[in-house]
């Protein structure tokens, strides 16, 4: 088990809903009361976090008692944590508990924790909120909202899915003296699932694996795997497998599990082919294919990346924003863009040369890749000294914390210029998609408060809100 313990930028790095609105009610009423009192936890609290809060309060000794625990926050053996101590749970749990009790208590303010679990637990992630508190009589108090954010049968699924190799487990199937004669799939991944041309998973299991395979009693795998299964001895051996479709080589490892067996199988189609039918080419051919994947490379990078920052440009950035900002708008999640540019650039190219200006463009670049989520935000170059981030699964409170983080990080820079030293800042727009919003106008929305941030003094960050204030201010 694992504890990752965040007591920074909480509003940033919280990613279930529930957390942060649990935390904006948390500082609320702290701002408002000097004090947030377990009397928060109202009716309307419990009815929607109630399952996955729990209660804590300090004993003498250190520890520390449940005084309650939702339904969906059990202990190791699946029963409720009410009542119990943490020197009472499994270790892994009471290490959890007691760490984030501890720390909130140092920082008397909220801190997270992302849990990771044991292999035999059904949650494989938790996210969990900790908040010090008091009751009536000023005692003090903490609670603790516990969200899943995975759990062990998807992360299982979703790692044998992604594997590159097919996977399939196999039950014996024995005949009327006990002699192993075939088997039945009982497991297997997406990977098996298209190596053996199935439709779909449940289209494979059941089925034997003779049958899965084809007619493959006469193949030189056949034999191999039900020695293994009668033997209990692993083997690694290259298969020719003739499907209806398609032929392909594969290399199959096929190891003993209990009585069945765990077969791992590698598609080396393409490598095998040219062996036998291009062997006496292949130093040619392997020069051919490591220039065209060079060259393949280069034109991408051409295609896609601004050769200055190694940032998206501009048409990388609308192929790529335009897909993730249609599935936001389909899941009716929110999706954030921030456009930025970088203050009196030309000035910086007109005193110190071109040079220079290029210098603060790719350190600008870098800190905006920095705290970019791989797979999910978005970065680019859109020309001149204008960047663009998009932000799916962000709201507009954490779209403007990360607008304050870069405002900041780029105002802390020092860029040395022979010696001469440049402090870029930048100006910054925040815009939300709406339900009918398209790309276009999401940057738009953005630039025009980006140019309010601009006008207003520069070096600092703007929403729509700031834009409607400027021009209900200009029309009076």
């Amino acid at each position: 088990m694992t504890n990752e313990l965040f007591t920074a930028d909480l509003e940033v790095r919280l990613r279930s809903p529930e957390a942060n609105l649990l935390l904006r009610r948390f500082r609320s009423e702290i701002s408002t009361k000097g004090a947030a009192t377990v009397a928060m936890l109202d009716r309307d609290i419990m009815r929607v976090y109630g399952p996955h809060l729990v209660v804590l309060e300090q004993t003498p000794d250190g520890e520390f008692t449940f005084l309650y625990s939702g339904a969906q926050v059990p202990d190791d053996a699946g029963k409720t944590l009410s009542a119990k101590l943490t020197s009472a749970i499994a270790s892994g749990t009471a290490e959890l508990f007691r760490l984030g009790c501890r720390e909130a208590s140092t920082a008397n303010d909220a801190v997270c924790i992302n849990h990771q679990t044991g292999m035999d637990a059904s949650v494989h992630r938790w996210e969990c909120l900790f908040l010090p508190m008091e009751d009536s009589e000023h005692q003090r108090m903490f609670v603790a909202l516990c969200m899943p954010r995975e759990h062990k049968f998807e992360f299982l699924r979703s790692l044998l899915d992604s594997l590159p190799t097919g996977a399939i487990a196999v039950s014996p199937i024995r005949d009327a003296h006990n002699e192993i004669i075939d088997g039945t799939i009982i497991a297997a991944n997406a990977k098996a699932v298209e190596f053996t041309e199935h439709e779909t998973v449940n289209g494979l299991l059941s089925t034997t694996l003779c049958h899965a395979f084809g007619d493959s009693t006469v193949s030189s795998g056949w034999d191999r795997h039900i020695t293994v299964m009668r033997s209990g001895k692993a083997q690694s051996f290259d298969y020719h497998h003739r499907g209806e479709q398609a032929t392909r080589w594969f290399n199959v490892h096929s190891s003993p599990i209990r009585e069945g067996l765990l077969i791992s199988m590698t598609d080396i189609t393409d490598a095998k082919r040219a062996f036998l039918e291009l062997e006496h080419q292949k130093k040619v051919l392997m020069d051919e294919m490591e220039q065209r994947r060079g060259l393949e490379q280069e034109l991408w990078a051409l295609a896609h990346l601004d050769p200055l920052t190694s940032l998206p440009n501009r048409r990388a950035f609308r192929d790529s924003a335009l897909l993730k900002l249609a599935e936001s708008q389909t899941g009716h999640r929110p999706c954030a863009i921030v456009t930025i540019d970088i203050d009196h650039f030309k000035r910086v190219n007109d005193v110190y040369g071109h040079g220079a200006g290029d210098t603060v463009l790719r350190r600008v670049a870098d800190i905006i890749k920095a705290p970019l989520r791989p797979n999910t935000d978005i970065g680019a170059r859109m020309g001149g000294e204008e960047f663009v981030v998009l932000l799916p699964d962000t709201d507009t409170e954490s779209a403007i914390a990360f607008a304050e983080k870069l405002r900041r990080r780029v105002e802390q820079t020092v860029v040395v210029i022979g010696e001469n030293e440049v402090r870029p800042t930048i100006s910054l727009g925040v815009a939300m998609n709406r339900k009918s919003t398209n790309l276009d106008d999401l940057i738009d929305r953005a630039d025009r408060a980006l140019y309010t941030a601009k006008r207003t003094g520069r070096n600092k960050v703007a929403t729509e809100i700031d834009v409607q204030a400027g021009e209900k201010t200009a029309a009076a």
